[in-house]
């Protein structure tokens, strides 16, 4: 009986601490052509943390527009592709007390 209280006054502390050090933010934005401001339809916009893995993926719509929430903290990678574009990557970090970032990115036709 004290094994198990004791392994579960363990879990909860262990959630705890990982919930306070981890924070959610919404990433949202848009992906226009560089030269004539037009928005790019379809593009891959990604988002990798700092080891590399990909969190989260998303498609922009008819507006050029993306929108995702990712669970993460640290330094961060976003990534768009598309065909006919080259291709565009960002690191950047995330900082405590932030909810949101936006983003207009504008991707060179090749």
């Amino acid at each position: 009986m004290m094994r198990t209280i004791f392994f579960l006054i363990t879990a909860v502390a262990i959630v705890r601490t990982s919930a306070q050090d981890t924070l959610k933010v919404q990433v949202h934005g848009a992906v226009v052509n560089a030269t004539t401001e037009a928005p790019v339809l379809e593009a891959l916009v990604e988002w990798y943390d700092g080891a590399g893995h990909r969190q989260a993926v998303n498609q922009t719509n008819s507006e050029g527009n993306f929108a995702f929430f990712v669970v993460t903290t640290g330094e961060l990678e976003l990534r768009v592709t598309e065909n006919g574009y080259e291709a565009f990557s960002e690191k950047l970090s995330i900082h405590p007390g932030e909810s949101a970032k936006e983003f207009m990115i504008r991707l060179v036709p090749k």
